[in-house]
């Protein structure tokens, strides 16, 4: 697997990546780069494996936190992380996963990037009103920033045309499910 990270002039990693549609859509798209999928849902590898035949995609299904320390610091491209899960990005949680985060820059290229889309939602599952909405993603953007990422853009919600089984899902109820997405640079 770690072949394609010297063949192929990028290297795309997707930390978490679900079912793999959003992975297989962009690499249709981008047949020069390399594009790893990590998960730890074996089932949903397995599908995934079964659906993405491209020779430019390899999809791994272990704890994305112990795949990432394989790889050689300097190696990748760009990362995403695609609504992880609140243990990956939660505020109650942040001495847990800076030291991962910290791991992602040290793998990237100078240059490289990392994107994130993470989500807020209310514990009643009521409407996140703005205050709270900005406050979180101030705090989300300083938390990475601290790490020694560099902040190129923050916008509302997730690219229009990412699609996951989770964004279709969380698109539907924009009040009660705010997303942002952050592009951090090294």
């Amino acid at each position: 697997m770690l072949d394609g990270l010297f063949l192929h002039p990028k290297v795309i990693v997707e930390l978490g990546m679900g079912d793999g549609r959003l992975l297989e859509s962009l690499a249709m798209r981008d047949a020069n780069s390399f594009y790893i999928g990590i998960e730890v849902n074996k089932e949903q590898c397995e599908q995934a494996r079964a659906r993405i035949t491209l020779p430019n995609v390899a999809i791994m299904s272990d704890s994305f936190e112990d795949i990432v320390l394989t790889f050689p610091d300097g190696s990748v491209d760009r990362f995403m992380a695609v609504l992880p899960d609140p243990a990956f990005i939660d505020e109650k949680s942040e001495s847990r996963w800076k030291p991962f985060y910290k791991t992602v820059y040290n793998k990237l290229k100078r240059g490289g990037t990392f994107q994130l889309i993470a989500e807020i939602t209310d514990e009643l599952l009521q409407p996140v009103d703005d205050k709270v909405y900005s406050k979180w993603a101030v705090w989300l953007e300083s938390s990475l920033i601290s790490i020694g990422f560099i902040l190129k853009s923050r916008q509302e919600g997730a690219p229009m045309h990412y699609s996951s089984r989770c964004l279709d899902q969380f698109r539907g109820d924009p009040k009660r499910v705010r997303m942002t997405t952050l592009e951090l640079g090294k």
